[in-house]
């Protein structure tokens, strides 16, 4: 067949689209018609319409007839020119989405001693089979198609470690690849694995919590923790290595939220020293990732790894958050869902563009089917089998509204204290924003919190205008939205301007990952200031995140004042820039102690984690007072603790500051030197708050 200037794609199950160059080789349209490579059954075609572009014209055919899927077929034209008929629009339809969607699909590689079963879903395969390799052999088995696009085939004998791979043929089109529901694989997802799941370290489950706001959740790479921690040897960046770390048991956290450890791109597994990455590269979502590993060469290393880690943090008695990156891939051209189903798994944009509002090429289509299907299966299959307690979601206003809802009701028939939270902007994508499962559609996702980027600009400042100050940094005029905020965004008895309907869907935080932290955040916008005053507003701006209504959000080293030399953006920088120092851990005793406190003082009463906003409404009371100082009060709250009331006094000035008001039968618990549950001092008819500080005060 000769290369033409023009090409035919298959956009409906009777529609056909023909983009010719303008300016390139005519095309008699007097006679156009479609053949079966197959069965040489001619098929006519209707000219139903054109559009004249500025590079192309786009002629619109209607097939006289219905076509099978899974089958090659040529267009010819007048004079007898032949073209391939290539796979477009059709398998982003409604039709296809409904026609070919397979719910009880076992899909992967099921392991039995005695036979292995795989199964993959392709409705658009004219033949599938399975490689197996075995030093310098293949051996090649044919799977059979089943109803729905699923493609199933029986294995017999002992695979256990055999390496696999898929090799697919579409209509014009041969590919090999690895299997994208696979669970095991070898270095850097060269081939997948066929792994005996039931011999890997059994998962102990981690500890269940009444209600969301419960948690205070702790953000931790793997790598960033451990990589000069002293004394770990060869476990330094490992896996293994968080094992051995006392510190986090000793911050009294509750959740420890780890940064990607699904396996992902931008690390050689074989040679991880030399590249570093974050993680949010996804390569296989349902396996661990391998240069966490002691050796990422044995598949069964990084799986007992990995669960040995979780049951450790489990045993500590905190429960694990995954960090998962749903909303798009590292490279759509190489991951293996096109391979199976050319254009299904992505969106594109009216003129057939894939859409990028993830910023990485790609946006994953959760809104289909089988997509929403992969994904649950997924996240059932991390919280089944490596007992995970929560799912922190990359750029969750990427996903739409339904997927989060069904992820939602099955983690509540698996585990109901699973939390379930992310990023919720909203970003440019194929999707309506009616749709999408972002924060301004926070009232349709019960069940579900959002970081929540008001409090964090309120308390911080702007994230996108380093010289926008926030509330703890010196913007008293922030002092209204701040009370908003430290109210769990779930509406005041001033006024009804909130975010959220419960404070129990507002993730409260000052510092993540991403973009500055608070120090060098402060460092360039307050760098006129003294190290010391600087230290005493981050200590305020966390205490705020600690003591608000919501749930608190730590940053790993938050409170000893990490810094990233600057660094705004650092997912592929070095460890230098990256990695916890942990001189400086020792050096920050002090402020450590105080966060410690402030920890404590939070998890001892159930005021500061009222989970509805009409307990909000009638237990808290803020008061300002005269834009110097915010008063944070929960009142006749006996039944949620020791205490019956409450209150704590932000000091937001430079200045030692006293108010008079009938304070009999209080005492300090935290001042600007401690904090923790035992009585520091008694007080009568007044307070004195010291410079940028937090005072409790319990009665």
């Amino acid at each position: 067949m000769s290369h033409l200037a023009y090409q035919a794609y298959l956009d409906t199950n009777r529609g056909i689209t023909l983009l010719v160059d303008n300016g390139g080789q005519e095309v008699n349209l007097a006679t156009v018609c479609l053949a079966n490579q197959q069965t040489d059954e001619q098929f006519e075609l209707a000219l139903k319409g054109v559009d004249k572009l500025k590079s192309v014209v786009k002629y619109y055919f209607e097939i006289q007839g219905f076509i099978t899927l899974g089958q090659a077929f040529v267009l010819t034209d007048g004079q007898h020119l032949k073209t391939p008929l290539l796979l477009g629009a059709i398998t982003r339809t409604a039709w296809f989405d409904e026609q070919f969607y397979a719910p009880l699909a076992n899909l992967g590689a099921t392991y039995q001693k005695q036979q292995t079963e795989f199964q993959v879903w392709s409705p658009t395969a004219i033949a599938i089979c399975v490689v197996l390799y075995q030093g310098n052999q293949e051996t090649i088995h044919q799977l059979t198609q089943q109803a729905n696009g699923v493609w199933q085939g029986l294995v017999f004998g002992d695979l256990e470690l055999i390496k696999y791979r898929f090799r697919i043929t579409q209509p014009h089109r041969l590919k090999e690849t690895i299997d994208p529901y696979g669970v095991a694989s070898t270095a850097n997802g060269s081939y997948s694995v066929v792994v005996d799941l039931k011999k890997t370290t059994p998962i102990a489950r981690g500890p269940k919590l009444k209600q969301p706001t419960d948690a205070i959740i702790y953000e931790v790479s793997v790598r960033d923790f451990t990589i000069h921690a002293p004394n770990l040897g060869a476990k330094r960046g490992k896996y293994l290595g968080l094992t051995e770390l006392d510190y986090l048991k000793e911050l009294g956290i509750t959740h420890i939220q780890l940064l990607p450890i699904f396996d992902f791109e931008g690390v050689d597994e074989t040679k991880p020293q030399n590249s570093y990455n974050w993680g949010y590269n996804p390569s296989q979502y349902n396996l661990p990732e391998g240069s966490y590993a002691l050796d990422a060469t044995d598949p069964y290393a990084r799986i007992n790894e990995l669960k040995t880690l979780i049951n450790h943090l489990h045993e500590q008695g905190f429960g694990v958050i995954m960090d998962v990156v749903y909303n798009h891939v590292y490279d759509r051209r190489t991951f293996p869902f096109d391979a199976f189903v050319p254009n299904y798994f992505y969106r594109y944009d009216f003129h057939g563009m894939p859409t990028n509002g993830s910023g990485c090429g790609n946006d994953v289509a959760t809104e289909r089917r089988m997509v929403r299907k992969f994904i649950l299966d997924s996240v059932k299959f991390w919280a089944t089998e490596y007992g995970i307690d929560g799912f922190r979601f990359d750029l969750m206003g990427l996903m739409d509204i339904t997927t989060l809802n069904e992820i939602r009701k099955l983690t509540d028939e698996l585990n109901p204290a699973i939390l379930l939270y992310g990023e919720g902007w909203n970003l440019n994508t194929a999707l309506a924003d009616a749709k999408k499962a972002t924060i301004d559609n926070a009232h349709l996702l019960p069940g579900i919190a959002h970081f929540n980027d008001t409090f964090r600009d309120t308390i911080k400042g702007s994230t996108f205008d380093h010289w926008e100050k926030g509330l703890a940094l010196g913007n008293l005029a922030l002092n209204e939205l701040a009370q908003q905020v430290l109210a769990g965004s779930s509406g005041r008895n001033f006024g009804e301007n909130f975010k959220f309907f419960n404070p129990e869907q507002s993730i409260n935080y000052v510092e993540c990952h991403d973009n500055h932290t608070f120090w060098d955040r402060a460092q360039i916008s307050n760098g006129d200031e003294a190290d010391e005053i600087r230290q005493k507003r981050q200590l305020l701006a966390t205490a705020m995140v600690i003591f608000a209504q919501g749930i608190p959000f730590l940053h790993c080293g938050q409170e000893f004042f990490r810094s990233k030399q600057g660094v705004e953006n650092s997912y592929r920088d070095n460890d230098d820039i990256n990695a916890i120092n942990w001189q400086q851990v020792s050096q920050q005793h002090v402020a450590i102690e105080l966060v410690k406190g402030y920890i404590k003082i939070r998890k001892a009463h159930g005021a500061f984690r009222l989970r509805t906003g009409p307990l909000v409404k009638k237990h808290l009371q803020i008061t300002d007072h005269d834009h110097a100082a915010i008063e944070y009060a929960l009142t006749a709250v006996k039944a949620y603790g020791n205490y019956d009331e409450i209150r704590v006094f932000f000091n937001l000035t430079t200045e030692k500051l006293t108010i008079t008001k009938p304070l009999t039968g209080f005492c300090v618990i935290a001042n600007e030197q401690e904090s923790g549950l035992a009585p520091l001092k008694r007080l009568t008819n007044q307070i004195t708050l010291a410079p940028l500080s937090t005072t409790v005060i319990v009665k």
